[in-house]
């Protein structure tokens, strides 16, 4: 896997196929890295509504962390990465230290709702969330996350979850790209 566009441009994201007993809850059925053409469809989205230099970024369900560097590559300030396998922070923090930009990054070994009920208060200008497919609790998530100050959200999903939003404070953009669907929430403020 590897990074599209930016400074970081053709280099290597490195990720690991999670094992049983590597995650905090187990739950890795899911796992499937953004691809690059469904990343590159997101980021000319992302383009045309974000100036990324100096933004500050939130990647949950970090996985490879894929999506943050990416935002990284195109000058994020920094981005807080939150995942629930120890391989997979691992291979983030390979990845950052490759990149040599390991003083831009925060990583999180921990579950999403746990970090999201325990960050009352903190914005990003951009966050990511992409849990597996097979994930089954969107509502609490989507109310989590509806918690945190953001200007611009993402939300990636397969073909089925049940969303919680508010859409008077939101205009909403959806994309899908083969199976994967983005649903963009941009906040009017």
């Amino acid at each position: 896997m590897r990074i599209i566009a930016g400074k970081y441009r053709s280099r290597r994201v490195y990720t690991v196929s999670p094992v049983k007993g590597d995650c905090l809850k187990d739950n890795i059925s899911g796992f499937r890295p953004t691809t690059d053409r469904a990343k590159e469809t997101l980021f000319n989205v992302l383009n045309n509504l974000i100036d990324f230099d100096s933004i500050n970024c939130l990647d949950l369900f970090a996985g490879s962390g894929s999506l943050g560097f990416e935002a990284l590559s195109r000058g994020a300030a920094g981005c807080d990465f939150v995942e629930n396998s120890l391989k997979q922070v691992k291979s983030i923090e390979k990845t950052a230290r490759e990149l040599v930009c390991e003083d831009k990054i925060n990583v999180y070994y921990e579950d999403v709702m746990k970090f999201l009920l325990e960050s009352g208060g903190r914005y990003y200008d951009l966050v990511f969330a992409d849990p597996p497919y097979s994930y089954e609790n969107y509502a609490d998530l989507s109310t989590e996350i509806f918690n945190l100050k953001f200007s611009i959200m993402v939300l990636e999903y397969g073909n089925s979850g049940s969303f919680i939003y508010n859409l008077k404070d939101y205009d909403i953009i959806d994309k899908k790209v083969g199976v994967t669907n983005f649903k963009i929430f941009v906040s009017k403020d």
